[in-house]
């Protein structure tokens, strides 16, 4: 070891796990920070790329081996050969604009967990690994592209879609990875590696109020929401908007059409949310996306003397349940195709996304994550993740000797925000994350035969 990697480590020593929290996330806001403050570390981009090679290069300062799969996702291993191991993980990309702990919280805590295991210089019996997921958020049309690559089912269609002006295949093969796994729907994490994972555990801001309003250290994670995402094209026609009358006996206004259907399918999901369906549905954006307006380019025919002729928004439906959400789907697609039809206006709808949800957390690693927290003193309470996240992926895959236990823990954010540059997580409330994490890490190993 070089000397100035020595003074590091002896620097690092000397440090709380909080204090060296607090390091990295200095850090890393300086990699894909905004002026405005915000955060862009966009998938298979430089600014991605550098974060992970970051949390490669802290980790093997300490002894870890880092290894990149074909796609690019990174795992950090304890070092030693083991036929049987626990993963940690989350991801480091951002949504644009976003802020520097939705997912750099999870990453940064595993590896602190992993350096308190390294420190206590115990042999477990089944390793033990930290994995940096490609690409969680929903840029490029798709969610959870690396863990899904990982396992192998990923949507193929995912690589023509386009971000900035840059395909997703073409993003993959600039940052040195390979696109085909993709394309294939092959692994790019190999079988056996696939098949020797007994359990999974992922750390994450709450991006809710919960915690922080009740005073809770931590949260458990009961089940994760997935989400059904669509995009509403609305064409009618272009008037003048002074010489033709009111009303749609003359005119097929889109924007009204659309400003109707808002307010019908907003009315329709608080009666489901009276009759006690947990979900949530969000219109993200109205006539202003650049890809989209590529797209359909007649929506810049839209001007303040003119009837609007041509409108879109996206629709965002998320709940832990599939079967509701499809149900509730089709519902609200009904509600827009008959408002349509009212103000004689034609609606196109198209599903641009469809993520699984998770109704259902390992029971064994939710109790072992509770345990440990009463144990170290964290106050904490059991609560759902209205947002998604790789561990969906991770507890869905498909392999031949069952699926992987999956257990997920929240950590407070300040006022409940994210995705967006204001939001901020305390380095204690993740120090104390790393704890918990590192405890039950070392349980699930410990708990692994012939490991």
């Amino acid at each position: 070891m070089n000397p100035s990697r020595i003074q590091d480590r002896i620097s690092n020593e000397i440090l709380s796990t909080a204090d060296r929290i607090e390091n990295h996330f200095g850090r890393l806001a300086g990699i894909g920070g905004q002026p405005d403050g915000s955060i862009s570390r966009i998938a298979w981009t430089d600014e991605e790329s550098a974060a992970i090679a970051y949390v490669r290069s802290e980790g093997e300062s300490f002894g870890l081996e880092g290894r990149y799969d074909p796609i690019g996702n990174l795992v950090m291993s304890l070092p030693g050969m083991h036929r049987q191991r626990v993963l940690v993980g989350s991801h480091l990309d951002s949504v644009p604009h976003g802020g520097n702990y939705d997912g750099a919280a999870g990453v940064v805590a595993g590896l602190e967990a992993l350096r308190m295991l390294v420190d206590q210089a115990e042999e477990l019996p089944a390793g033990v690994d930290l994995v940096v997921w490609r690409g969680e958020e929903h840029t490029y049309n798709a969610v959870y592209k690396g863990s899904s690559a990982a396992f192998g089912c990923s949507e193929t269609h995912i690589l023509h879609n386009v971000y900035g002006g840059v395909s997703l295949r073409d993003a993959i093969v600039q940052q040195g990875f390979d696109p085909s796994y993709i394309d294939e729907c092959r692994p790019s994490f190999d079988d056996v590696y696939i098949e020797s994972i007994r359990g999974y555990l992922e750390l994450h801001i709450e991006q809710g109020v919960r915690l922080e309003r009740e005073r809770h250290d931590l949260g458990i994670v009961t089940s994760i929401a997935g989400d059904r995402r669509f995009l509403v094209v609305l064409e009618g026609r272009f008037d003048h908007s002074g010489a033709t009358p009111m009303g749609t006996t003359y005119r097929n206004d889109s924007n009204l059409a659309l400003a109707h259907i808002l307010t019908r399918i907003d009315a329709l999901a608080e009666s489901r949310r009276r009759g006690g369906e947990e979900f949530t549905q969000t219109v993200g954006i109205i006539n202003a996306d650049p890809e989209i307006d590529r797209k359909f380019p007649s929506v810049h025919g839209n001007s303040v003397t003119k009837v609007s002729g041509m409108a879109y928004f996206t629709l965002d439906i998320m709940s832990s349940s599939d079967e509701f959400m499809d149900a509730y789907a089709a519902e609200v697609l009904r509600e827009i195709w008959r408002t349509a039809k009212e103000f004689g206006v034609k609606a196109s709808i198209e599903q641009t996304d469809g993520a699984p949800g998770l109704g259902s957390l390992d029971a064994d690693i939710r109790a072992k994550l509770g345990d440990a927290a009463d144990r170290l003193g964290y106050s904490n309470a059991e609560l759902t993740s209205g947002a998604g996240h790789d561990a969906v992926v991770v507890g869905l895959a498909e392999r031949s000797n069952g699926r992987i236990p999956v257990g997920m823990l929240f950590v407070p954010c300040r006022k409940g925000i994210s995705h967006a540059r204001e939001e901020h997580a305390e380095p204690d409330h993740i120090a104390k994350g790393a704890d918990v994490l590192r405890d039950v890490l070392s349980s699930l190993a410990r708990s692994v035969e012939g490991g």
